[in-house]
């Protein structure tokens, strides 16, 4: 039967609990624009006695810093007050942000009816495909990885990781323990590229060494890796480990996603939601990571010799590193990280540089207050793609298979919020193409190349958690 879309079906998405995006076009910069822009722009941006600021036509420029300006000084022959003297800067980057939010929400009815099956069929710019069930865990289905021999483990969450055979599932058991509170747990999985010669497995997770802050339990990103051997997790070693006095009692933003480059680990921490410490080199939070695949720190880091430093950071200013990978023909190190109420970036992450947050940002606070007004500044870099409204990206992956010829080398990132799948065409490490190619199938956590060529997601849902491990399979148009 074929589906359709009705304003009851988009109301009832946008309002799930599961629709993390629920709060764009509410918060208090509704009621900024509400006394101010909707008498004569409309209640939503459709226009009026003013112009449209969702039908993309902007007769003074279209960016940020154009429209800010037209908002600041005004256009007195055509009726528009200057506002400079009422609204502050974080006020006006803030009603941007809410004129993108509300753009967005308008498109959302024709993007769910393009991207919706028919029969079961996605139909794509290249491909058509179908989502195929492989198997189900009771709780956040986190990360994805093959082993040679095409078998795979997956990570639960809540603390379990899955060697999967054939679509059967079994634990491992005596993996380490986790903190399983808020965000943290049991978070990626990776073998070691030499995998067949050391059988090195590696996993980061949210971990409680016993410390406490104010009387309240604290954790921290940890990385260890061990080997399975008859079902059991064996000879663990610890990668990475940050001493007490870092841990924190916020329970979101670890970050943790594994990339492996010529005997170097790569991996990110979130700013565990205190934000300013992304901008200090001497503690470990918001930033990425590089160390020997075995554990040292090698002595070429861009911090290593400054004074009180964290001798691992790579790079800085990173708000939640949620996905990582390595561009297989450039060797590129592309990041995806959460911004708050809009702003998540794609990064392309490169030795020492400052990546911005808290100081620069697109997006502002989940109440609808502006964060800063600045998204520019010296020494700080801009990120080569930002989503407004934010999609809640987490894995990312590279496609090199051979089922899907038409998406070869193509960047497919997942989106948690918007419950969506893009597919990026990166050019000279500039993004030149983006098409949504799965949406409304449930929060993608991760999204990972299969041996046999097939593209393999992790989709999950709330209350209570559970997820689904799903492959698109190709269908001849």
């Amino acid at each position: 039967m074929k589906q359709t879309i009705t304003a009851l079906t988009l109301a009832t998405f946008l309002c799930s609990p599961i629709f993390g995006q629920s709060r764009i076009g509410t918060g208090s910069i509704k009621e900024i624009y509400t006394q101010y822009c909707a008498s004569c722009h409309g209640a939503n941006g459709e226009g009026g006695q003013g112009s449209s600021l969702i039908d993309g036509i902007w007769k003074y420029g279209s960016s940020d810093e154009e429209i800010a300006k037209v908002i600041r000084e005004g256009v007195p022959e055509l009726g528009m007050v200057p506002w400079k003297g009422t609204l502050s800067e974080e006020q006006i980057r803030g009603l941007i942000i809410f004129m993108r939010e509300q753009k967005y929400l308008a498109e959302t009815t024709d993007l769910l009816a393009k991207v919706m099956p028919k029969d079961g069929i996605f139909t794509t710019e290249y491909h058509n495909f179908r989502l195929e069930k492989v198997l189900e865990v009771d709780d956040i289905l986190w990360s994805i990885a093959f082993l040679p021999d095409e078998s795979m483990l997956l990570t639960q969450r809540s603390g379990t990781l899955w060697h999967v055979r054939d679509g059967v599932k079994k634990e491992v058991k005596g993996i380490p323990e986790v903190r399983a509170v808020g965000q943290g747990g049991l978070l990626d999985v990776a073998p070691h590229p030499d995998y067949k010669k050391n059988g090195w497995i590696y996993l980061s997770f949210s971990q409680d060494v016993g410390a406490k802050v104010d009387g309240k339990e604290a954790s921290m990103t940890a990385v260890v890796r061990g080997k399975i051997k008859k079902g059991k997790w064996v000879e663990q070693e610890d990668i990475f480990i940050v001493p007490p006095e870092f841990h924190t009692t916020k329970g979101g933003h670890y970050g943790s996603r594994f990339v492996f480059d010529d005997g170097y680990l790569f991996f990110g921490i979130g700013d565990r939601q205190e934000s300013d410490p992304a901008q200090d080199l001497t503690v470990p939070h918001g930033k990425v990571h590089r160390i020997y695949d075995d554990g040292r720190i090698p002595k070429d880091n861009p911090f290593y010799n400054t004074p009180n430093a964290y001798k691992t950071i790579w790079a800085y200013g990173n708000r939640n590193p949620q996905g990582m990978a390595m561009h297989p023909l450039t060797g590129d190190l592309w990041e995806t990280e959460h911004g708050p109420r809009g702003g998540d970036e794609l990064n392309l992450i490169q030795e020492g540089l400052n990546y911005g947050w808290p100081v620069i940002t697109y997006g502002m606070n989940y109440n609808g207050d502006p964060w800063t007004d600045k998204t520019h500044m010296d020494g700080m870099e801009q990120p080569v793609h930002y989503w407004l409204p934010s999609i809640a990206t987490a894995g990312i992956d590279f496609y090199e298979g051979d089922s899907f010829p038409g998406w070869s080398y193509n960047l497919f990132a997942t989106g948690m919020s918007a419950e969506e799948v893009q597919r990026i065409v990166i050019q000279n490490k500039k993004v030149v193409h983006i098409e949504t190619i799965l949406k409304n199938q449930g929060r993608v956590r991760d999204i990972e190349t299969g041996p046999d060529g097939l593209i393999y997601v992790a989709l999950n849902t709330r209350g209570p958690n559970s997820g689904a491990l799903h492959r698109l399979v190709p269908v001849e148009k």
